[in-house]
C-alpha cells in the first residue's frame, strides 16, 4: 500500500451526503410546504471562503481569457433618495473587479474591491459555480445523491448559484425562482425574508391567469419606502449562520435583508422542467423526472429508455442521424454530471501520462460508454465526452478497457496499452490516439494516478 505521505496520495474527497432519515422527514415535513433552516448538518466538508475564491479566481482567468459563457452580475448599490429603498446599477466590464492571484485570500479580494469601489457596498450573483471548482462540484453532487433517491431526478439541471457581497439586501429585491432552493451559508450571519406565493399575488406587478405561477419566476417592484415596510410587516424571518442550509419551495417570495457584514452563500437550485439544452428539439414531451437508478453506475449503464424515445422523436429535424448523435451525447454528458447544469472543471495542469503511471477510477463516478448511430462510441465521465468512430474490433477493445477502468482497481497504463492492441493491427486504431484519450479522462478527473495497490 501507498505510504499517506506520498506524493499521489490523495486526500479524502466533500462529501455531503445525508442519510435517507433526513431525506424522509424532508419529504414528509418541508419539501414543496414550507422555508426552514437546517442547523450544522455537517461537522466537515462544507464549502469554504477559500473554495469560493478559487471558484471567483477560475471565473476571473476565463474571463479575461474571452472562455466565458456562464451568467455573472455585479452589483454595485447607490444611496437611497429620502423614502426610498437602495437602488443597484450592473457593471458589465468586470476585468478589474474580478479576483486576481496575487489578491491570495477572499479577504484581501474584498478589500481591493471595497478600496476600488470607494467604499460602496456591493453583490456578486456567479451561476454554474460547480464549474469552477471541483470540490464545490462534488459537494452539490454528494448533497443531490440523497435528494434523487427521494424525489427522482430532476431533468431541469440543478445548479449552485453564488450570492456574495455586503449589499443592504438582495440587488434585484423582492423575487420569487422558478427553483425550490437550498441556500448554503458559507461565510457571514444571513436574514432571509419570505412570503408564500399566494400572500403576494395580487400585487399589480404580478401576472395573473397564467396556470402554474406559483412555480414561475416573478419580481415585486417595490414603490418606496413605505411600500417596502408594509411588505416586511408580512413577512417570515428566517436567521442562518455559516454552516447553516435555508431551504425555501419555488412558490415562495424572498430577499436577503441587511446584514452588517460580508455574507457568502451557494444557492442550489433544482426543478423538474425539461433541461435547457433540449430546446432545440422539436416540441414533444421529455421525461419530468428519471430514477435515482437510472443515473450512470458503471461500464454496463444504458442511457435511460425514456430519454432514447424523446431523442427518437426528433425525426422532423434534417441530418437526423447526426442530431441525434448530438441529442444522445448532450444527454450523456449531462447525466454524468449528477444531473446538474454544466460540466466541472477540467484539470488543465494534468501533466499527462506515461506507461509506468498506475491510474485507477472513481467507484462512484464511473466512465461510461454509449454506441450512437452509424457506428459511432461516446465516451463519457464527469460531464465531458469524446466521439469516437472505431471499428466494431476496436469498439469491443474500448468497451473492455472502460470496464477494466470501471473496476476501480489501480491499473498501469503500459499493461492497459498493451492489452488493447494485442493482435490488434496498428492501423486499426493509433497509439497515439490510445494516449489521447487516457490523457482526456485524466483531464476530465475520470482517472488519476495512483500507487500500486492504492485503494479508497
Amino acid at each position: 500500500m501507498a505510504q499517506a505521505s506520498s506524493a499521489l496520495a490523495h486526500p479524502p474527497e466533500p462529501t455531503l451526503a445525508l442519510p435517507r432519515s433526513f431525506w424522509k422527514t424532508f419529504v414528509k415535513e418541508y419539501w414543496n410546504r414550507k422555508p426552514t433552516v437546517f442547523r450544522g448538518l455537517f461537522p466537515q466538508h462544507f464549502p469554504t471562503s477559500q473554495d469560493i475564491f478559487q471558484a471567483l479566481l477560475s471565473c476571473g482567468e476565463r474571463y479575461r481569457a474571452g472562455d466565458f459563457k456562464q451568467l455573472i452580475r455585479f452589483y454595485i448599490e447607490h444611496e437611497p433618495e429620502p423614502g426610498q429603498v437602495p437602488d443597484y446599477s450592473a457593471l458589465f466590464s468586470l476585468s478589474r473587479y474580478l479576483p486576481v492571484a496575487g489578491d491570495g485570500t477572499l479577504d484581501a479580494y474584498v478589500a481591493r474591491i471595497t478600496h476600488q469601489l470607494r467604499g460602496r457596498r456591493f453583490g456578486i450573483v456567479l451561476n454554474n459555480l460547480q464549474t469552477y471548482q471541483w470540490d464545490h462540484w462534488l459537494q452539490m453532487k454528494s448533497f443531490l445523491s440523497g435528494f434523487y433517491e427521494a424525489l427522482g431526478v430532476p431533468m431541469s439541471g440543478a445548479d449552485s448559484a453564488l450570492f456574495m457581497g455586503n449589499y443592504q439586501s438582495t440587488p434585484f429585491g423582492v423575487h420569487k425562482d422558478d427553483l425550490h432552493i437550498f441556500n448554503f451559508i458559507i461565510e457571514g450571519h444571513k436574514v432571509m425574508s419570505m412570503w408564500p406565493f399566494e400572500m403576494l399575488a395580487d400585487r399589480p406587478e404580478v401576472p395573473k391567469n397564467i396556470p402554474g405561477m406559483a412555480e414561475q419566476g416573478a419580481i415585486i417592484h417595490l414603490r418606496d419606502k413605505e411600500d417596502e415596510q408594509q411588505l416586511l410587516s408580512q413577512a417570515q424571518f428566517l436567521e442562518a449562520q455559516a454552516g447553516d442550509i435555508y431551504y425555501w419551495p419555488a412558490s415562495y417570495w424572498h430577499r436577503a435583508e441587511p446584514s452588517k457584514d460580508l455574507t457568502v452563500s451557494a444557492s442550489l437550485g433544482v426543478s423538474f422542467r425539461p433541461p435547457e439544452f433540449v430546446g432545440a428539439a422539436p416540441k414533444h414531451e421529455w421525461p419530468g423526472k428519471l430514477r435515482h437508478a437510472e443515473l450512470p453506475d458503471g461500464s454496463k449503464w444504458k442511457v435511460p429508455e425514456a430519454v432514447r424515445r424523446s431523442i427518437g422523436k426528433r425525426g422532423s429535424r434534417p441530418n437526423v442521424l447526426a442530431a441525434d448523435r448530438e441529442s444522445t451525447a448532450a444527454w450523456v454528458r449531462f447525466l454524468t454530471t449528477g444531473a446538474m447544469e454544466g460540466s466541472p472543471p477540467q484539470d488543465r495542469d494534468a501533466q499527462p501520462l506515461t506507461g509506468q503511471d498506475w491510474v485507477r477510477t472513481h467507484p462512484l463516478r464511473p466512465i461510461v460508454t454509449t454506441a450512437l448511430s452509424e457506428g459511432h462510441l461516446l465516451v463519457a465521465a464527469n460531464g465531458h465526452s469524446s466521439t469516437l468512430a472505431p471499428s466494431v474490433v476496436v469498439r469491443r477493445r474500448l468497451e473492455k478497457l472502460v470496464a477494466t477502468l470501471n473496476t476501480g482497481r489501480p491499473v498501469r497504463v503500459k499493461e492497459l496499452e498493451e492489452a488493447f492492441f494485442t493482435k490488434l493491427e496498428g492501423r486499426t486504431f493509433k497509439r497515439s490516439a490510445f494516449q489521447a484519450l487516457m490523457n482526456d479522462l485524466l483531464r476530465w478527473r475520470a482517472v488519476r494516478r495512483c500507487e500500486p495497490g492504492q485503494g479508497g
